[in-house]
Parts: structure tokens; C-alpha cells; sequence
């Protein structure tokens, strides 16, 4: 009898046939998900916050609050949060009212007496400079910088309070990429993925 006849020939070529497309799809399927990999390593913001107190272009004592993105591709900001002995804030605005009013309204009273006087010269400017945050974008290895204080004769308390406790502020900040990946990075942390990020 002879084993291989013809129909059991075209069952093992179909089966051959079937095996090779299988293992065709599972090859495409891995060269889609490692491109898929790729391109998303290659749109992965990681974003730091960086703190300092003398600007090196203008060669000046300036408190300066920013976000640095090393990542290679640009992150969208969609929430933030300050903490300073164990109090959080969901803005900017928020934590300088808590940790300096005192210390701003000396300022604004200050640069008010200056004007009444006419004088305009640098020491009647605040030296205070914010950016807004929600939605900022972040390109890939720039920063952002969203507070700078020049320090100045009229707002010499408010440098030396913010000079202070600059080092004792957590910044955590969530953002994603272009393709609706998020991340969250806390301090000097390397960025980690999540879900989403929370909405304000």
C-alpha cells in the first residue's frame, strides 16, 4: 500500500501551506510591534524639573523654576503638582500665594511707591516672571522655564525666601506624548508610564 498517495499528499501540503502562513502572520505581527515600540520610544518625552538660583545668560542672581525634556520626542503638560511641608498645590499661583504672600505683597506695595515717585528704573520691576502651564508643550531637549526672579532691590524678600526653600519643593508633573502616551515624572525621578493623567 502505498503511504503517500495523492490525497494525503495535499493534506500535508495544505497543512505545510497553513503552518507557513501562521508562522508569516507571527512574523509580521512581531515587525509591527517592534516598529510599534520603536516609534513610540522615539516620540517618549522625559521630562525633569530643574531648580537653580543664578541664570548663566545674563550672568545675574535669578531664582529659575523650568522643565527639561530629554527625551527624544515633545511632551504635551497636562497636570501638575507642587508640594512643600507635606501641603500640595495644583498650580503655581497656588504655592506662591501659601509659601510667599507676605513676601509679594511687600513687592507689589514697593514697586506701587516707586511709581507714585516716578521712578522706573530696574529696582522698581518686580523681576518676576511666569509662564503659563496647562497644555505647554515641551520640545524634545529644551526646557521651559515657568518662573524667573531676577533678584533686585525690591524684591530682595521674596529672592531670599524663594532662594531658600527652592530646594525643599517636590514638582510632579504628568504629560504625554503625541501619540496619547502618558507619563508621570516626581522630582529627579526617571519618568514612568501611566494610564492617563488625572484632570485638574
Amino acid at each position: 500500500m502505498n503511504f503517500l498517495n495523492k490525497e494525503r499528499l495535499n493534506l500535508i501540503i495544505a497543512l505545510c501551506a497553513i503552518l507557513i502562513s501562521i508562522a508569516s502572520f507571527y512574523a509580521t505581527y512581531l515587525q509591527a510591534k517592534a516598529a510599534n515600540k520603536q516609534v513610540r520610544v522615539m516620540t517618549m518625552p522625559v521630562v525633569k524639573f530643574d531648580q537653580g538660583n543664578f541664570d548663566g545668560a545674563t550672568q545675574k542672581p535669578t531664582i529659575i523654576f523650568s522643565f527639561h525634556n530629554a527625551g527624544s520626542g515633545p511632551a504635551i503638560l497636562k497636570s501638575l503638582e507642587f508640594t512643600y511641608h507635606d501641603k500640595t498645590y495644583s498650580d503655581l499661583e497656588a504655592f506662591l500665594t501659601s509659601c510667599c504672600h507676605k513676601e509679594e505683597k511687600n513687592l507689589y506695595q514697593t514697586i506701587h511707591n516707586l511709581e507714585n515717585k516716578g521712578e522706573s528704573t530696574l529696582a522698581a520691576r518686580s523681576g518676576l516672571n511666569t509662564v503659563i502651564l496647562e497644555q505647554a508643550i515641551i520640545a524634545s531637549h529644551l526646557s521651559l522655564k515657568f518662573l524667573t526672579l531676577q533678584r533686585t532691590a525690591a524684591n530682595e524678600p521674596l529672592w531670599t525666601k524663594l532662594n531658600a526653600l527652592r530646594n525643599d519643593i517636590e514638582v510632579k508633573a504628568c504629560f504625554c506624548s503625541p501619540l496619547g502616551d502618558c507619563y508621570e515624572s516626581k522630582g529627579v525621578q526617571i519618568s514612568s508610564e501611566v494610564k492617563s493623567c488625572p484632570t485638574s
